[in-house]
């Protein structure tokens, strides 16, 4: 038994799903929204949020994690 080896013209063109066209037991369009879902507006959201949440004080941090401690010695040192 040989090998068959392809050439490079295997990636010359690349092949466009459709929506409609079966791919591992689903459509395309079922993969594309398992996937990535609702991205665009779940983005939108969290910069929403972001913009509005409150402003972390370092100063002010119960938890002490490497951010905190960081900035309170940055703080202290100048």
């Amino acid at each position: 038994m040989t090998l068959k080896i392809r050439g490079p013209r295997r990636f010359d063109s690349p092949t466009v799903l459709k929506g409609d066209a079966p791919f591992l037991g689903a459509t395309v369009a079922e993969w594309d929204r398992a996937i990535i879902g609702n991205m665009g507006k779940t983005l939108a959201d969290i910069k929403l949020r972001t913009e509005n949440a409150p402003k972390r004080d370092a100063s002010k941090a119960v938890t002490s994690d490497l951010a905190s401690a960081v900035s309170k010695r940055l703080a202290t040192s100048k």
